[in-house]
């Protein structure tokens, strides 16, 4: 049908050829919209008018809607997204999605998708860390696989030549995990009762930890003795209540920590390290003042796994730090003097050592190098005072406005600083870490889905 097609209909003419009444059509319009609506002779009339040729049978049609919408969430259930993060020639921090893909096309092979997505663009030697959440889908081989696509094609001479980065929130779900797996279902729908909560368990930990809170703060005033009103509900025992009291007082400790982190402004990577190092420091003195062996348990728990985060994570996270005028050496120098081994106080040589050797390859491939006799912009920027702390300072505007100052070393801290270490952001980092795809993606198909969700990043800019 053309348009002169379309402008030779007119509404009036429409209706002569269907034979229609307006008394029947609103008749049959709202008589459609009883309950049950779809089994009504009227809606199956309200359809034929609407479209003569449509065949409506309802049993089909529901028997395949269901089939969808129980499809949708199968063709879905897991996919890939590649995305780089970097620091642009404004310092500008940027996200752009370069390949994004349903695992039903090609399975879980992440380094297929990891090669694909880093040889088409090629930036294989433009990749220094990978981003990695805490599970076992990405174990030892699939991690060496994808390392390996790095180091094979780039040109690296430090060591190490590409950091493996795992994310942040996702270690302090697991952490809450630990401590909110001991509190049964049934002991939290009691709980729900007594305290009035909207839902037994929210998804978000935050939530979570604000309801158990909210019981443990009633139970120090005494109001569950004191107010009749409580008297017909069932209340946790004595050991329950060490259980419930254990979560609010390690997970408000995580919570503390979250919440600078996470709820603000994108945190760069320079703000990591002092944060979680104060989080060890709370955990250790709750460890100490533990006065019983549940308590003391959870405790250690929960202190091994963010240990071996916090060992896998040391160096690039003193490293971002250092390249914080706020703290430069001084803080991971007073960190490691804290510690009476002498392990902690090589790992403050490690740093610098690092940061110095990361400097000389950058200096080494700038041809416009002014200071071969003289002081190195890094010793230069090291001796110079700490800044004067404030919470609200922007460490990208600070380097913007010195890259003058420090050409070279400018470029070492925009590609340190756009280190993502956390994959979720926001309020979402209080959720379990199973992502779902965007709703529009989903009746896409595999190539459609790849270009409309890497196009909608880029188009940010």
């Amino acid at each position: 049908m053309d348009k002169s097609d379309i402008a030779s209909s007119s509404g009036s003419d429409m209706r002569k050829k269907l034979k229609l009444d307006d008394s029947v059509d609103e008749e049959a319009f709202d008589e459609a919209f009883e309950e049950p609506f779809e089994e009504t002779p009227s809606f199956a009339k309200l359809m034929r008018l609407m479209n003569p040729t449509l065949p409506l049978i309802v049993p089909p049609v529901e028997k395949e809607i269901l089939e969808i919408h129980q499809e949708r969430p199968v063709l879905h259930d897991d996919f890939t997204c590649i995305t780089s993060h970097f620091i642009d020639d404004n310092w500008k921090l940027r996200k752009w999605i370069l390949g994004y893909t349903t695992d039903d096309e090609s399975g879980n092979d992440y380094p297929y998708h990891f090669r694909t997505a880093v040889h088409g663009f090629e930036i294989d030697n433009k990749v220094s860390t990978i981003l990695l959440p805490n599970h076992d889908g990405f174990n030892e081989k699939t991690v060496d696989a994808i390392r390996k696509c790095i180091e094979l094609k780039g040109n690296h001479s430090i060591n190490p030549p590409v950091f493996l980065i795992y994310c942040c929130a996702h270690l302090f779900r697991l952490m809450v995990g630990d401590l909110f797996c001991e509190l049964s279902s049934s002991l939290l729908e009691d709980l729900r009762m007594l305290v009035g909560w909207g839902s037994c368990s929210s998804f978000y930990w935050n939530v979570n930890l604000a309801h158990l809170q909210q019981a443990v703060d009633l139970k120090t005033e005494d109001a569950f003795s004191k107010d009749e009103v409580y008297d017909e509900y069932d209340k946790p025992s004595d050991e329950d209540w060490i259980k419930i009291e254990t979560f609010c007082k390690l997970a408000g400790c995580i919570y503390k920590v979250a919440k600078v982190l996470f709820e603000g402004e994108y945190s760069t990577s320079n703000v990591y390290f002092h944060l979680l190092a104060e989080l060890k420091v709370m955990l250790n003195q709750e460890l100490a003042n533990a006065d019983n062996d549940y308590f003391r348990g959870k405790v250690k728990q929960i202190l091994k796994r963010f240990n071996k985060y916090w060992s896998d994570m040391f160096l690039v996270l003193a490293t971002a730090s250092v390249l914080d005028p706020r703290f430069k050496a001084k803080y991971i120098e007073f960190y490691c003097s804290k510690k009476r081994d002498d392990d902690q106080v090589s790992k403050a040589e490690t740093v610098l050592d690092y940061l110095s050797n990361l400097y000389a390859r950058y200096a080494a491939s700038d041809i416009c190098c002014s200071r071969e006799f003289q002081e190195s912009e890094l010793d230069s920027y090291l001796k110079e005072p700490v800044m004067e702390w404030n919470k609200d300072f922007k460490v990208l505007e600070w380097w913007k406005e010195e890259s003058q100052r420090y050409p070279i070393l400018s470029r070492v801290a925009r590609d340190i600083l756009s280190i993502p270490i956390s994959r979720a952001t926001s309020y979402n980092v209080y959720v379990p870490d199973k992502r779902e795809p965007p709703e529009f993606v989903l009746s896409l198909k595999p190539k459609v889905a790849n270009a409309m969700m890497c196009s909608k990043s880029w188009l940010r800019l």
